[in-house]
């Protein structure tokens, strides 16, 4: 693994994450990558509200740790 540390390039071992404290500042970040594959999906049904001003399909909304889906019915669910 190479590690960039300003402007030097370091060689260092692989580095293992054991898993993330609750309240770490990566936590949000991570949990928006992860989520990054559904999000596209989701836009690509094309399915949830048109907002009145916007246009736009709404089907999910995320904050923080959590993800909100929105549908018109439980099918479309």
């Amino acid at each position: 693994m190479h590690l960039h540390v300003e402007n030097e390039l370091i060689e260092t071992e692989d580095i293992k994450i054991r898993g993330i404290f609750q309240g770490d500042s990566l936590l949000p970040l991570l949990f928006y990558i992860c989520l990054i594959p559904v999000t596209e999906q989701l836009n690509r049904l094309n399915t949830g509200y048109k907002g009145h001003i916007t246009k736009t399909k709404i089907s999910h909304l995320l904050y923080m740790d959590d993800m909100k889906l929105i549908a018109k019915s439980e099918e479309e669910l």
